[in-house]
Parts: structure tokens; C-alpha cells; sequence
């Protein structure tokens, strides 16, 4: 996996030892859809119990809560960090200190390594392992093992899409400059001071700033869908059908079908795909507070369970030209030219009390007309 033009990490071929086997287009998930679920058996609105874990997640804390009882029973849980560099990367948590790096979500592509091998040693020796990642990352990780293992539990989450490292690399780099070159050790997409379901808040480390996300241009162009890797807007993995035993994500929409639920603190969509997905949620549901709903309620406020992003040409075809050639201040300026509503400036001035506030009158009118 290199690096491309415009800093995804991408598949590329040893010509000089390739033996034209077909093997790797045999196994990539971009070539594989038969690797999905029939559908759901069961969806749910989750909320972990244990409130000082729920608080470090971005939703409910639902991966989390999973990832606690398969390290509490010995086993091995990989997911998403970053390194020293901010760099995202896969890395294997086998005690519940390793595990803390691993939560909450991280919004860019993330380097899978070496992990898949590492996975399958484990698998071999006779340790449960429970793999988190995208859909096709977890497609991928099937595709690479050839087999089922009956001690491999699969976590996938909805993705809207992924940024490229290179990208994200810009974004701190743009943030340094912002800061007079302070370095910038920490990061994190979801902080939840202000409360969750409100709108997204990201939190850096210096002096530990935090702000909505839309003041920044990475985030706004992350979530208008502008900077995704090209197959994210071609991807079959945005689809009820699933590739894990278990989904996760926020639970968009809460508020609308399952108003006595919506809560601040956090609420995960766990969708289960699997029988295996069913004992291992069966196991782990006492650990979280859930109430019963419907993949079409899921569906409604997260778009990418029936499809993938749409791609906006005008701007996918040129927001990552001059990424390499411009300092990141220079780059972002003429790249991301953010122009927001007044509504929209409105809202992110607006506290976060006064959100929850309306937010909860708007659904009970509803409610009552």
C-alpha cells in the first residue's frame, strides 16, 4: 500500500515480481460482494452504562462496550489510533489502558499495516479477536482469510468516506500555522463537552482548544463529502446489507423515532447482522441501556446505509490539486473557500443549552400535533 498523488493509500503492484497469479484482484473488497450479510436480524438505540467510557466515545459507546468484554474474557480488539505524528493507524489493544487510544472516531483513512497477518497468527493460536474498521476494510480482512473463523467477531461502522492521510497531515500543519507553529499533540473529531446529537465538536491539544467543526475547513469539507478517497463514492459496502457481525455508528434521528431515548451523553445504532452477531450481542446487552427500533428509522438520518456519497465534480475534481506544492495555510485558502449561511453561522454562535432546548420543543410539537 503507497501513497497516491493525492495521499490515499492505494494498492500498487511489484511489477518485476508479479506472476500475473490474480490473486490481489481476486481478494480486494472493491472486487467483492459477496462478502455482505442477508440483512439485519435486530436493530437497536444503545447507550453504554458505564458513563466515564461513554463520555471518551463519540456516540453511545457501543465498539466500546464490545471491545471491554472481549479484552475482560482475554481476548484481542483492533482498531484505529494515532501514533506520535497524528497519523491514523490500526493497532491491537489487549488490556482496557490500550484500549482508550482506540476510541472515538477518527476521520480520515487509516493505515491497516501489518494487522490482517497479525490477525490471523492470533486467530490461529486460539484468541478471540474482535476486528473494528469501514466496511470494505472489514471486507478486506475477510477477503485476506480466506475462511471463517468462529473466534473472529467483525465490528464495522457506517462511513460516509475518508479523507487521505496526506489531507489531514495539511490540516494539522494549518493548524500550527494558525497557532504561531505550536505543536499540536493531541486531536480528537468528537469531543462531547457540550453534549452529543448537537452538532459535530472537534478538540486539539493546544492549550486545548475546541470549537464546532464547522469553523474549520477540514471538517466542513469532510462532511460535505468533498475530500473522499474516488472509490468512496462508488463504495457497496453503503448498504443495509452488511460486511461485519455487527454495526455501529451514531444514532442520527434518535430524537425523531425514539424520543425518550435521546440523551446527551450519546447514542449508538447497533445493527446486527449476523448470528454470531447475535451471541455476542446477547452477551454484552446487559452492559448497556437499548431500546428496540428499525433499520428503516436507522436509515433515515444515516444516508449512507442506503447509498454511497454523492460526488460533487466541481469540487472532488480540484480540491486536491496543489496539496504537495503549497505551504497548508496557502492551500486551504484557495482550496477551501468555506462559505456559510447566515443561518448556518447562526446556529454554531448558538449554545449548546439553547440547542438542546429547541431541539427537544421541536420534537415535541411533533409529537403532540
Amino acid at each position: 500500500m503507497t501513497p497516491d498523488r493525492e495521499g490515499f493509500l492505494v494498492p500498487t503492484i511489484d511489477e518485476t515480481a508479479c506472476n500475473d497469479c490474480g490473486l490481489c484482484r481476486k481478494r480486494c473488497p472493491q472486487n467483492r460482494i459477496d462478502l455482505l450479510s442477508q440483512g439485519p436480524l435486530q436493530t437497536l438505540a444503545a447507550r453504554l452504562k458505564d458513563d466515564k467510557t461513554l463520555y471518551k466515545s463519540a456516540s453511545g459507546a457501543a465498539f466500546a462496550g464490545l471491545a471491554m468484554r472481549v479484552i475482560s474474557s482475554g481476548g484481542v480488539v483492533f482498531g484505529v489510533k494515532f501514533d506520535a505524528e497524528l497519523r491514523a493507524h490500526h493497532a491491537k489493544a489487549e488490556t482496557i489502558a490500550e484500549l482508550q487510544p482506540l476510541l472515538s472516531s477518527k476521520y480520515v483513512q487509516s493505515d491497516t499495516g501489518h494487522t490482517f497477518t497479525e490477525v490471523k497468527r492470533l486467530l490461529q493460536a486460539g484468541r478471540t479477536v474482535l476486528y473494528s474498521g469501514t466496511g470494505c476494510q472489514i471486507a478486506a480482512l475477510k477477503s485476506f482469510l480466506g475462511r471463517p473463523y468462529d473466534n473472529l467477531i467483525l465490528v464495522d461502522l457506517i462511513c460516509h468516506g475518508v479523507p487521505s492521510p496526506l489531507l489531514f497531515a495539511k490540516h494539522i500543519e494549518w493548524l500550527r500555522a494558525k497557532h504561531g507553529g505550536a505543536e499540536i499533540t493531541e486531536y480528537d473529531f468528537r469531543d462531547k463537552r457540550g453534549g452529543w446529537g448537537l452538532g459535530y465538536r472537534y478538540r486539539y491539544r493546544y492549550r486545548y482548544r475546541y470549537g464546532t467543526a464547522y469553523t474549520h475547513p477540514y471538517f466542513v469539507y469532510f462532511l460535505e463529502g468533498h475530500t473522499y478517497r474516488e472509490c468512496c463514492y462508488s463504495c457497496h459496502y453503503a448498504r443495509t446489507e452488511r460486511a461485519g457481525d455487527i454495526t455501529v455508528a451514531d444514532y442520527w434521528g434518535i430524537e425523531k423515532y425514539h424520543r425518550h431515548f435521546f440523551d446527551t451523553r450519546g447514542v449508538s445504532l447497533v445493527i446486527v447482522n449476523t448470528p454470531k452477531g447475535q451471541a455476542v450481542w446477547n452477551e454484552a446487552k446487559d452492559d448497556f441501556n437499548y431500546t428496540e427500533s428499525r433499520i428503516e428509522y436507522a436509515a433515515d438520518k444515516n444516508g449512507n446505509l442506503r447509498h454511497p456519497t454523492p460526488r460533487v465534480a466541481s469540487v472532488r475534481d480540484h480540491i486536491y490539486d496543489g496539496i504537495h506544492d503549497m505551504d497548508a495555510v496557502a492551500y486551504f485558502n484557495l482550496r477551501f473557500l468555506v462559505h456559510l449561511s447566515m443561518a448556518q453561522r447562526l446556529k454554531n454562535a448558538m449554545p449548546m443549552r439553547l440547542k438542546l432546548a429547541l431541539k427537544k420543543a421541536y420534537w415535541t410539537l411533533k409529537r403532540y400535533r
